[in-house]
């Protein structure tokens, strides 16, 4: 026997605090930090720089005005060799702005795998008790996935410019305080006011960014259980219901959006105008210094220019702040996550026994349990044995405990008290991977993973092996046919592709691999046929000779004289001994059995053509702006808000060149002053013009960007409100291939990226045509030679901008579609957790999670080159520009082409136009992925018109003697018939049964019968009416359906039971109590701590039994007085006592509803009405 100390669950408890370098590991990431600050630092020295060199272009101008050099060709020569400088730092700029950007954006993917990888490994550490506690996982799952891209932004592009920002910001008021001190002073008296501002509007963001967030997890919450669970909320009308509480979210989280977008646009326009302001004081003071003699031009341009940009920079760095800020919500949402997964794990050192082997004696003595959503016990003081080599059945009444046993043996929950042995070994002391290993538990309702067959087999000893792949082939064949799954093993399939019969008979065939020492089965044959059931249990009979076996059932017919049993009631054990012949007479009877022949029901035989991610993103190109805009205009409803937004920031962008003739006449003043004119009437006028426009500017960008902000949000809810209609309004079908990580990451995160192509790209391109368009005219109006040399850079920089746009597209689009894939596996990481653990396949699904992590990582390097290049090519461009102007404009003037004053005006308006035409290159990044979301919502709405049989029909016909009816009714899936030339009628009060094998089409009879599949025949009648041409609500307000596997949401047992009901009709609570009475779950109901307003789990975490969920949905059922009860396998979750009662209660029914029963039970077989019979897909 092994033995090792180990902590228990974890490792080391994860201490984290809510800030964006939370998960900075500085031993680590100590290289790229340094290196990405140092090269951004750098590039943020050559702006000072660039103002020296422009202040001194300026000085030799002044200077040669003054006679200062002996010739032009001096003079020219000079001017020529200070703009081969200021191209040269442009160069230097862009090379250093590359590799720090890249280095940086490196650095965020580095930060957010960690904080995908933390999240992973600390929910697939986490006990059911975790599970069972935290109702509302998916939704806050996906809220996660959002704050960890919202993280890694501000530790990328965001860091990187602010490392920029405020290295530039000191290098700035080193240089302008070096030039003089007294102006910087002055200039810079408005920066207290800026950073006031910054934290007053940051403090806002963030507190309405959280409140955006917890709003959206619980959208997505209701979106994920629509998708995962569509046939409860068809069958139940339950759409409508999710539809309002879906839209009160997404209305909930769009106002607290609103005021983020309020924050984030006073904070800009405040600090435009701020920043333009500075204008005023810098030139007022400046003029006043330079005619006292106080300062050179030289210093008053160079000082000027650089508290500019000091200006331009704070105001820059409190934008960025605001960004960080939300980025800083998300770091919170992160670390509140974490904590939950942290906060009820115990950090206990025990010795952990792993014997060599395993006979399977197992001892309960005295065990209590009671479920950690749930105070009362569910197990009272059990004591039994299970003896080893020998079959051993767990029977009891539903409710019993039983299925709570095996829960306790794979180590899933801790008892409270008593003890537990496996081989005389307490189980607290073994190896929680021994005891996988050894008993392999199989559920009533069996986990199934995308992907292959062979690959579903084959991933119950995947902890044997390094891959699926080198699982021998041959095994698994020989484990399929042991379960009689004869599907090809290398058919796709998906959660909903399979009947129940056949993911029972998968699970069993992934046992059959395994042949584990001890077989617990809860239920594992409920969903099979008579015939079926009978060849697979002689089978495993076989199979298990000698070895130690445990059946959890409610059919006691298999039950032999030589097995061991043990029966509960209550939470206790009443009696253990050889068979009870008194509850094997119960269900003794012959049963008619089917032929062997199979077909397969629901989604059968066939290999899904479902095209990778990675495989549309090779064959798909992203859809253009204006192309996605055109398609959704529909779904526009503020196009008045956006055009008024529009044509303020038209406004916004022509006052800007406004501004900056402004400032050439403010500078051609300065220069006037400097060579001895008196000009303070002229700076007084201009700057009381400048303030004007300065509120104006000011004014007009809070309006334009929280105008198209609002705007943008409008739509984002109108599309993600049409959506989830189109998603509700889709048939059965549609699920079969729909990956709900997906889906859900795009409507409720990507969809955010979506409001850029309003907010930023409609902002930033109205307002930049404006500004080029006006900048263009004027600077020709103003001079044309000079003007033209300028612009003929504007082609350059579209193409430059164009060029980058579509490497930025593919690199954007590749890196998201692995983003999608890598938490479509979480997802599905989180939705079949129990069976993970049950089968040890932890360290499987770890290592395909750090194959998606590493693809992501490796796209995400491959984007911060790419995105690296775009900010860096910018600041080249606007270098090698702005020094060819200069060049040109001082030979022009020094050839008296040009007076000074026209010179400066036309270099004013012309660095202008070019500096804001490049920095269109700072928004692609933005709009790439607003893109890309918009690309595939828009392929989403192509693909969910809403189905036919899903919408139409108005008719609600008048009730008669013949209820439904088949004539020659057909249905394939694909090319595989399902139904052949089926016909039948059911009649008024009838109680039909329909019986067959396993996937003989039984199931897919009750689908036609609701319309949750479409038979395009125009077969199926309802009161002697086409059944596609009623109205689908009274239909399903008609027909009430029993399923054999009932799911209930998260909520109270009273809101699942009235779910879907219509708010005009008052459920009586005198009715309600006598269904929970007939069906005999009233008593277990009102002992709850609760009662009726007990909340239950969703899915597998319902913490009910199958047959207390059973008998919940009967109650369901017969709440919403339907004319027409289907009953699917009814009673296959309950005992015989129970089964029973629920049998005398269909007969009771017999006269007042008109009865389908789709069953295998005898007794249900002779107290019909009328019995059909399928095979083949046929009526025999």
């Amino acid at each position: 026997m092994n033995e090792k100390s180990e902590i228990t669950e974890v490792d080391v408890p994860i201490t984290t605090k809510g800030n964006v370098f939370m998960f900075l590991k500085l031993k680590q990431d100590w290289l790229i930090l340094l290196l990405g600050s140092t090269f951004m630092a750098i590039s943020a020295v050559s702006t000072p720089i660039s103002t020296i060199i422009y202040g001194d272009i300026i000085g030799a101008l002044s200077n040669y005005y003054l006679g200062k050099f002996t010739s032009y060709d001096v003079f020219i020569h000079h001017c020529l060799k200070l703009c081969g400088i200021l191209m040269a730092v442009g160069l230097g700029k862009m090379i250093t702005v590359w590799l720090g950007m890249s280095l940086w954006l490196k650095f965020g993917e580095v930060q957010q795998s960690r904080a995908r990888s933390a999240t992973y490994d600390n929910l697939l550490k986490q006990d059911a008790k975790w599970y069972d506690q935290n109702p509302n996982i998916m939704g806050e799952l996906a809220q996660v996935n959002r704050c960890i891209e919202e993280l890694r932004s501000g530790n990328a592009e965001i860091m990187a410019e602010t490392v920029q920002t405020v290295a530039l910001i000191i290098s700035l008021i080193i240089v302008s305080f070096y030039q003089s001190w007294a102006i910087t002073l002055i200039i810079m008296a408005s920066a207290p006011v800026m950073a006031i501002c910054a934290w007053y509007f940051g403090s806002i963001t963030y507190r309405a960014q959280e409140q955006e967030n917890n709003h959206s997890s619980n959208a997505s919450k209701i979106l994920d259980w629509c998708l995962t669970s569509p046939m409860t909320v068809r069958v139940f009308n339950g759409k409508y219901v999710e539809m309002v509480k879906f839209n009160r979210f997404i209305n909930d989280s769009a106002k607290a959006y609103y005021r983020v977008a309020n924050a984030i646009a006073a904070n800009s326009g405040t600090l435009k105008f701020l920043t333009l302001m500075m204008f005023v004081q810098g030139f007022w003071f400046g003029n006043y210094l330079l005619m006292r003699d106080s300062i050179t031009v030289n210093q008053l341009f160079t000082c000027f220019s650089s508290c500019l940009m000091l200006g331009q920079s704070i105001s820059k760095i409190s934008q960025l702040m605001a960004i960080i800020n939300t980025a800083h919500a998300a770091a919170s949402r992160i670390a509140s996550y974490l904590q939950t997964l942290n906060e009820d794990q115990e950090y206990k050192t025990n010795t952990i026994k792993y014997p060599m082997g395993c006979s399977g004696e197992i001892v309960f003595d005295n065990v209590c349990f009671s479920y950690p959503a749930r105070e009362e016990l569910v197990l009272k003081n059990t004591s039994f044995t299970i003896e080893a080599g020998k079959m051993n059945f767990v029977i009891g009444s539903s409710g019993a405990g039983k299925s709570t046993l095996p829960l306790l043996l794979m180590k899933l929950y801790e008892r409270n008290s008593g003890t537990l042995k496996i081989d005389g070994l307490d189980i607290d002391l073994l190896d929680s991977c021994w005891i996988s290993q050894n008993l392999v538990l199989l559920q009533q309702t069996p986990v199934i993973f995308n992907g292959t067959i062979r690959e579903n087999i084959a991933l119950a000893v995947i902890d044997n092996y390094d891959s699926i792949e080198t699982v021998p082939i041959d095994w698994i064949y020989e484990a399929a046919n042991f379960a009689l799954l004869d599907l090809d093993l290398e058919t796709k399939i998906t959660p909903l592709s399979l009947s129940g019969g056949q993911q029972q008979r998968l699970a069993i065939a992934r046992a059959r691999l395994k042949n584990p020492p001890v077989l617990i089965l809860d239920e594992a044959f409920s969903a099979l046929d008579y015939q079926t059931k009978e060849v697979l249990l002689a089978r495993v009979r076989a199979w298990r000779r000698g070895r130690t076996t445990i059946s959890i059932t409610h059919d006691y017919r298999n039950i032999e004289p030589h097995d061991n049993v043990i029966m509960m009631a209550h939470g206790s054990v009443v009696k253990q001994q050889s068979l009870f012949k008194e509850f094997v007479n119960l269900q003794d009877g012959d049963v008619t059995l089917q032929k062997d022949a199979e077909k397969h029901d629901y989604i059968t035989e066939r290999v899904l053509t479902v095209e990778t991610v990675e495989e549309l993103v090779k064959k798909e190109s992203l859809m253009g702006t204006f192309a996605i805009l055109k398609y959704c205009s529909s779904t526009i409803d503020a196009k008045t808000i956006i055009i008024i937004g529009i044509l303020i920031s038209i406004l916004e962008g022509g006052a800007s060149p406004v501004f900056s003739y402004c400032f050439a006449k403010l500078l051609s003043t300065t220069v006037e002053a400097s060579i001895g004119g008196n000009m303070t009437r002229q700076i007084i006028q201009w700057s009381g013009i400048s303030i004007g426009i300065a509120s104006f500017i000011g004014i007009s960008a809070y309006g334009s960007k929280f105008l198209l902000s609002y705007a943008s949000e409008r739509w984002i809810v109108m599309l993600r409100k049409l959506a989830f209609e189109r998603i509700n309004g889709q048939d059965m079908s549609f699920f079969k291939e729909m990956k709900t990580a997906e889906v859900t990451t795009l409507l409720m995160n990507d969809a955010r990226d979506l409001r850029n192509l309003v907010s930023t790209f409609l902002s930033v391109i109205v307002n930049l045509v404006a500004m080029v368009l006006v900048g263009i005219i004027w600077s020709i109006i103003a001079g044309w030679k000079l003007a033209l040399v300028g612009l003929s850079f504007v082609p350059l920089i579209l193409l430059i901008t164009a060029a980058f746009s579509i490497v930025l597209q593919s690199a954007e689009n590749k890196y998201k579609s692995s983003v999608v894939i890598l938490e479509t596996h979480v997802h599905q990481t989180v939705s079949s957790i129990k069976t993970i653990k049950l089968f040890a396949m932890n360290r499987y699904f770890d290592d395909k999670f750090k194959q998606c992590l590493s693809k992501v990582n490796k796209d995400g390097n491959f984007r911060a080159i790419q995105t690296g290049i775009g900010y860096a090519l910018n600041d080249l461009i606007a270098a090698i520009a702005t020094g060819v102007i200069l060049y040109y404009g001082m030979e022009l003037t020094g050839k008296s082409e040009y007076s000074h004053e026209r010179l400066l005006q036309v270099v004013t308006l012309l660095t202008f136009t070019l500096a804001n035409a490049a920095s269109l290159i700072h928004s692609l990044p933005e709009v790439t992925r607003g893109q890309r979301a918009g690309t595939y919502i828009v392929k989403l709405l192509e693909s969910t018109p809403l189905a036919k049989i899903e919408n139409d029909g108005y008719d609600m016909p008048r009730p008669n003697d013949e209820v439904i009816s088949f004539n020659n009714t057909s249905f394939k899936y694909d090319d595989n018939y399902v139904l052949c030339n089926v016909s039948f009628k059911i009649f008024k009060n009838q109680l039909v049964g329909l019986v067959g094998k396993s996937g003989s089409g039984k199931s897919t009879i009750s689908l036609l019968i609701l319309r949750l599949v479409d038979s395009n025949s125009n077969s199926i009648s309802i009161y002697k009416q086409d059944i596609s041409t009623v109205n689908i609500d009274w239909l399903r307000e008609t027909i009430s359906i029993v399923p054999q596997l009932p799911k209930f949401f998260e909520g109270s047992i009273l809101e699942n039971l009235v779910y879907g009901i219509s708010p005009t009709r008052q459920v009586n609570f005198k009715e309600l109590k006598h269904h929970l009475r007939i069906c005999g779950v009233y008593d277990f109901v009102m002992s709850l701590p609760e009662g009726l307003h007990t909340r239950v789990g969703e899915g597998n975490n319902t913490l009910l039994s199958g047959g207390q969920l059973q008998r919940l949905s009967i109650v369901r059922a017969l709440i919403r007085r339907p004319k027409i009860l289907i009953f699917d396998e009814c009673t296959s979750n309950l005992d015989p006592t129970n089964a029973r009662l629920i049998v005398d209660l269909i007969l009771s029914l017999k006269n007042k509803y008109t009865i389908l029963c789709i069953t295998h039970d005898q007794e249900m077989m002779n107290m019909v009405d009328k019995m059909y019979t399928l095979e083949n897909g046929t009526i025999v």
